[in-house]
């Protein structure tokens, strides 16, 4: 315990001088400003594993994300940075009631770099950080994480774009990290136990824009999951490649196809192929206001002992503008999911949104059902149907000052596993920038799994306490 506690005091005794060294630059005229409101560094497309600030929490997206666009304006900036996190956890590896249940304070010192450089033709982002983890009671645990994004953009043309994303990750976190691009956070998760692995994915993309709103693109990723412990965890690797295009006829009449291949490769679960095809129509009915049709197949082949399925999933919604900061979406319709062995399930599939960003308030309501597939993860379960609720808010009291709450609610059934979870989680989150170069942030809140099989639930207190220096060197 003292061995803990004199590492977070010589850390934060670093952050200090850097800070002071820090502060000249800071306040110099012409520096470079803060990405978003935190005034830490640029991370944009790479998990959140700081846990700074209210994370999104995403799970069951299906199809491309493709790399994240660089911001849009044209800057240059090389920053170091450290953080030192504090966080204490009810129950280290999310395990029941129990001996076997375990607390922790786990002390964290990251020290990082990121680098932007972005204009009309060339973007790069380029961010890395290594995480030298301490743990109170156990030290066998200590370990070095390392979180590491390339992100790159080429235009050769104004309407010829191509892109290249590579996300690395060294973690124990039995949180599954959300790595799509384009978000951050982690995903809300059946997932227990501590223990390390490594993932990488690799996401280039190319898209051409060959009239005002119509693209045609392609899009790959390559998904590899390596566990220390593989006699327990399973290893996987996917390759994903996908054609898509948006093509509107007129101001009014759009659609959108997509295309995607799927290789799955697992240590001892079967291998498998994947198609998946979609369509949808759009119909925009003016400024505020766009209809749409869709349709979205799934076929999974998979090598013996698996169990092939196919999935059919037709919606009608619409998409509502109120205003330039706050829209809607409704989507209503039917999923089948047909399995080679056993009977065929179906369901509702749809979604009820409300989404609000402007400078002050930021937040999203969800309701949502439908389907998903838990592939190339820790637990693996495979294709479920589900149903989530969820709010996530963030409000910025002060220009330096900003609080948030994410609460979900969500009920899971694996049909391939007879297995049942209702999850939840609840935080809430403040973040203050005490200078241009300081930033503390704050989160607690709980977590819970309650399943119909007794050594998958867990529940788990949490909280986190972060301190980021950053200097601006350019």
């Amino acid at each position: 315990m003292k061995r803990k506690h004199s590492i977070a005091l010589a850390s934060l005794f670093l952050l200090l001088i850097l800070s002071t060294n820090a502060a000249g630059q800071a306040a110099s005229p012409g520096a470079s400003g803060t990405s978003g409101t935190s005034g830490t560094p640029s991370t944009s497309g790479t998990p959140d594993t700081s846990d700074r600030s209210a994370p999104i929490y995403i799970t069951g997206e299906r199809g491309p994300a493709g790399p994240v666009p660089l911001p849009g304006e044209a800057r240059f900036e090389l920053r170091p940075y450290v953080t030192v996190q504090e966080r204490y956890t009810s129950n280290v590896d999310l395990t029941p009631d129990g001996p076997g249940k375990k607390e922790d304070w786990i002390t964290t010192v990251y020290p990082g770099i990121s680098f932007i450089s972005n204009d009309a033709r060339l973007g790069a982002e380029l961010n890395y950080r290594a995480g030298f983890n301490f743990y109170a009671h156990e030290s066998d645990r200590n370990y070095v994480s390392h979180d590491g994004l390339v992100n790159l953009r080429y235009n050769p043309d104004p309407r010829l774009t191509f892109r290249l994303r590579d996300f690395l990750q060294r973690s124990d976190d039995p949180r599954p990290a959300v790595y799509g691009a384009g978000q951050a956070g982690y995903q809300l998760t059946s997932y227990q136990g501590r223990q390390r692995y490594w993932r990488n994915v690799f996401e280039p993309a190319v898209d051409w824009q060959f009239a005002r709103e119509s693209t045609i693109g392609l899009y790959y990723r390559n998904n590899i999951l390596r566990n220390d412990d593989n006699a327990l965890y399973e290893d996987s690797t996917e390759n994903y490649v996908g054609p898509r295009l948006t093509y509107w006829f007129d101001q009014r009449n759009g659609i959108v196809l997509e295309y995607g291949y799927t290789a799955g490769d697992f240590d001892t679960s079967a291998d498998f192929k994947g198609h998946r095809a979609y369509a949808r129509y759009n119909y925009r009915a003016s400024a505020m206001t766009t209809l749409f049709v869709d349709y979205e197949f799934l076929a999974r082949d998979y090598e013996d002992p698996g169990n092939d399925y196919v999935v059919h999933a037709p919606a009608v919604g619409i998409d509502y503008r109120f205003s330039p900061t706050l829209s809607a979406t409704a989507r209503a319709g039917y999923f089948r999911w047909d399995p080679d062995r056993g009977n065929a399930e179906d369901g509702f599939n749809g979604l009820l949104s409300l989404t609000q960003r402007d400078r002050v308030t930021t937040y999203t309501l969800t309701l949502e059902g439908g389907y998903r597939e838990d592939l190339f993860s820790a637990d693996n379960l495979g294709f479920a149907r589900y149903y989530r609720g969820s709010a996530i808010v963030n409000h910025r009291l002060t220009e330096r000052f900003s609080v948030g709450l994410i609460g979900i609610v969500e009920r899971t059934d694996y049909t391939q596993f007879s297995r049942k979870d209702w999850l939840y989680t609840a935080d809430v989150t403040a973040d203050y920038r005490i200078l241009r170069w300081l930033t503390v942030g704050a989160r607690a809140g709980y977590g819970e799994d309650d399943s119909n099989i007794p050594t998958a639930c867990y529940d788990e207190w949490h909280a986190f306490l972060t301190l980021t220096a950053s200097y601006n060197v350019f």
